[in-house]
């Protein structure tokens, strides 16, 4: 059975059954447009064609193990099984401007092993697979079409690295952005990465007009290093010149997420660090509260107080560097950063 996804593999069955060509245009409307998720139900198409469809491809191979909504309807996370038995997780965002974001996952767990991340603890379990990242983006598309609402935005900052799984990104982005497909715009397409920089290298020459998020988290190797192990391969020197390339090449704004961790990397000084960092560059700070693992009694992270946040803000505004303070939309449902399908495992 192959994924009803895979545009190639139902042209080249389509072929060796003496199909016509055209019944696929018909088929994508009706999956990508309509939202059709059951193939009996394309009454655009021949009842052979049907049946065709149904023995030899699946609309999606991933399981709704747990949802939950937040009490303010904002967010919506939803926890998957795989049929491999993985658990993935995604995260939709609702936001008071109208705006709907999807948070999407590329790898189950992660192998990058930062210390302050709940998908670190789970290690890597396997990469998705291009069509298991196309059906969380489905799902949430559907659900937010019977609301009557859009998905506008998607973020690939679930379970992460994606560009330790570039072949399948990428080829997610292309049906993601595919006009005839799910028809996202490319810059409301944002890939966040712990600054791998060969898959950087890559996306400049791919995906020029998509967005681009790293999760620097400290202006210095010293502290990155204790906190981020990728800083032992791709230090800030090496991750600085392959980010100046992509803004030279792309001339699109680069989101920098930094985490706030009490006592670790808010120091007021590694503010005006982080300043003479991104000074003159094109550059946009996203500060993200902590938001510690109530379930996780072993952490020794604290949130950083939000006043410390502000004044680290005003010191990159000494810099004309923008920032925000990222809200905290969901933390009622353990919808930050991965923490719910850890959630999961600790309880089992």
């Amino acid at each position: 059975m192959y994924s009803i996804h895979d545009e190639e593999k139902i042209k080249e069955l389509f072929e060796e059954n003496k199909i016509p060509k055209f019944r696929y245009a018909q088929i994508e409307n009706a999956i990508y447009k309509n939202f059709v998720t059951d193939f009996s139900e394309i009454q655009t198409i021949p009842k052979e064609i049907r049946t065709f469809l149904n023995e030899n491809f699946y609309y999606t191979s991933l399981e709704v193990d747990h949802i939950v909504t937040s009490e303010n309807g904002q967010t919506t996370k939803i926890l998957f099984k795989t049929k491999s038995w993985d658990l993935i997780e995604s995260v939709i965002m609702r936001h008071l401007s109208g705006r709907n974001t999807l948070c999407v996952s590329c790898q189950a767990g992660c192998p990058m092993a930062c210390t302050f991340c709940a998908t670190g603890k789970l290690g890597l379990k396997r990469n998705l697979e291009f069509s298991e990242i196309i059906e969380q983006i489905m799902y949430a598309a559907k659900l937010l079409n019977d609301e009557w609402a859009v998905l506008r935005n998607v973020v690939y900052m679930g379970m992460w690295e994606p560009f330790l799984n570039y072949d399948n990104l990428k080829k997610s982005i292309e049906i993601a952005c595919n006009q005839k497909k799910i028809n996202l715009a490319n810059r409301r397409v944002t890939v966040s990465t712990c600054g791998i920089v060969p898959g950087i290298k890559k996306f400049m020459v791919d995906f020029p007009q998509t967005s681009l998020a790293i999760s620097i988290h400290a202006p210095n190797d010293e502290i990155r290093k204790s906190i981020m192990p990728v800083d032992h391969t791709y230090n800030l020197e090496k991750l600085m010149t392959a980010l100046d390339e992509y803004v030279a090449k792309t001339n699109k704004r680069i989101f920098y997420e930094y985490i706030m961790l009490n006592g670790v990397n808010d120091n007021i000084k590694l503010a005006y660090e982080l300043g003479k960092l991104l000074k003159w560059r094109l550059a946009h700070v996203n500060f993200i509260p902590y938001n510690p693992w109530e379930w996780a009694w072993w952490i020794e992270y604290k949130a950083t107080p939000r006043f410390l946040i502000e004044k680290f803000q005003r010191v990159l505004d000494e810099f004309w560097v923008p920032s925000t303070i990222r809200a905290t939309m969901w933390d009622d449902i353990d919808a930050a950063c991965w923490q719910l399908a850890n959630k999961k495992n600790e309880e089992e």
